[in-house]
């Protein structure tokens, strides 16, 4: 036999008791009952504990900090809102000495919050590596143009060649992105056009026998004849042709006779200048370029200062390799 089952209005009777018991036991159970957070080291006018305030008045807190950061001592290194909480967050590194709770104290105390932080803050930014001298890039001066031409030493000391008419324009010499290279030391232009750049930012640039668009340079062995050789330049880039006649004369006009260039098919364009000549089966370099006719674009007659005699002149070895 079934027992009789209970009335309607004893159950809902017991419902709310139940609730109430599970309610009690959640809450007094170590178990259930969520962590409560350490806490954080507070200055004066501050508080250490997350008290979620209005979103205005974290605001209005952090734009006082705002007001005011040039006085923030060192070991505060960061305030923000945080979001959960809409509290302005002020990060301090260590311990929260006088300065820092002074600098956090605010006319709310409750809308800021003292942080520790384990390091300061401070800029990812690295100096740069010292980049390569690389033959055929842009080099400039007092809004003049030209292109590097090889690198070369004497001792310790690194120089750029280029056309002498080209340092004959400006002492101060930048690469590209403008970051300057060093200062012409030696100019001979005319009677031979050959420039020579001693490197005095050494912590950017270094000496490199690589050419743009072409192979690193192994040696100078002058080409004769007939012989096929190519020209890297920062306006036209890199093209090849075959030389026609050593030891000519060229005359600019003006006075200006440039004697010993050599005579080529390679065509070259404005701010070309400077720029390298070599074989490209052997990578043997050249020259730098003088000067010339016609364009890359209907072709034309280019002539360069041969490197060998510039090298031997001056006491320079050729930079090789990369």
């Amino acid at each position: 036999m079934r027992s009789p089952r209970p009335p309607r209005r004893r159950i809902r009777a017991l419902v709310p008791g139940l609730a109430a018991l599970v309610a009690a036991v959640a809450l007094a159970s170590p178990a259930l009952a969520a962590p409560t957070p350490p806490p954080l080291p507070s200055g004066p006018g501050t508080t250490s504990r997350s008290t979620p305030v209005a979103p205005r008045a974290g605001q209005a807190a952090k734009a006082r900090l705002d007001a005011r950061r040039a006085t923030a001592p060192a070991n505060v290194t960061a305030w923000w809102v945080d979001p959960g909480t809409h509290q302005t967050v002020v990060a301090v590194v260590g311990p929260t000495t006088r300065s820092a709770g002074a600098f956090a104290a605010d006319d709310d105390p409750s809308a800021v919050r003292v942080q520790p932080m384990s390091a300061p803050i401070r800029p990812l930014d690295a100096p740069a590596p010292p980049g390569p001298l690389i033959g055929g890039t842009t080099i400039t001066t007092s809004g003049t143009r030209c292109s590097d031409g090889f690198s070369a030493r004497r001792g310790t000391t690194t120089y750029l060649l280029t056309a002498g008419h080209c340092t004959a324009e400006g002492r101060t010499w930048n690469g590209p992105d403008r970051r300057p290279v060093g200062t012409a030391v030696r100019t001979d232009y005319p009677g031979h056009d050959f420039g020579i750049v001693q490197v005095t930012n050494t912590a950017v640039w270094q000496g490199s026998g690589r050419i743009q668009g072409g192979p690193t340079i192994t040696g100078t062995t002058p080409a004769s004849t007939g012989t096929q050789v190519c020209r890297s330049g920062s306006t036209s880039g890199y093209h090849c042709g075959v030389v026609q006649a050593t030891d000519v004369t060229v005359n600019y006009g003006s006075g200006t006779v440039i004697t010993g260039l050599t005579q080529t098919t390679v065509c070259a364009d404005p701010g070309d200048s400077g720029g390298p000549y070599l074989t490209p089966d052997s990578a043997q370099a050249q020259g730098t370029l003088s000067g010339g006719t016609g364009d890359c674009v209907a072709g034309g007659t280019t002539y360069f200062q041969p490197i060998a005699p510039v090298l031997d002149s001056m006491g320079l070895t050729l930079v090789t390799g990369p």
